[in-house]
């Protein structure tokens, strides 16, 4: 995120010209970053559950006896949370200091 933020200082400058405030701007990459996040965390879960109920279901058959499936969901939320508090500061920080370089210029 770092990086991609970092080599889109054009597209913050064209939003800038477009008419768009600084926090505008800023509150767009957050967007951006929390529809990122959102579309990752579900994506993961999605690969995840199939084999996740296979392997309950396969434990079932093997052992004879019933196995729950069971998921932590605060634990997920809270890395989800994480990630995109991560992600975020990786996006919105280095936008801010390309917008004040710009103001300079």
């Amino acid at each position: 995120m770092l990086t991609a933020t970092s080599g889109r200082v054009r597209d913050l400058r064209v939003l800038r010209l477009s008419g768009a405030t600084p926090r505008q701007v800023l509150l767009t990459l957050a967007a951006e970053t929390c529809c990122v996040v959102t579309l990752g965390a579900v994506l993961g879960l999605a690969v995840a559950a199939p084999a996740l109920f296979g392997m309950a279901q396969g434990l079932r058959r093997e052992l004879g006896l019933p196995v729950e499936l069971s998921v932590a969901w605060p634990w997920v939320a809270g890395v989800v949370a994480g990630c995109l508090l991560l992600a975020t500061a990786a996006a919105v920080l280095p936008a801010r200091a390309a917008l004040r370089r710009m103001r300079r210029a």
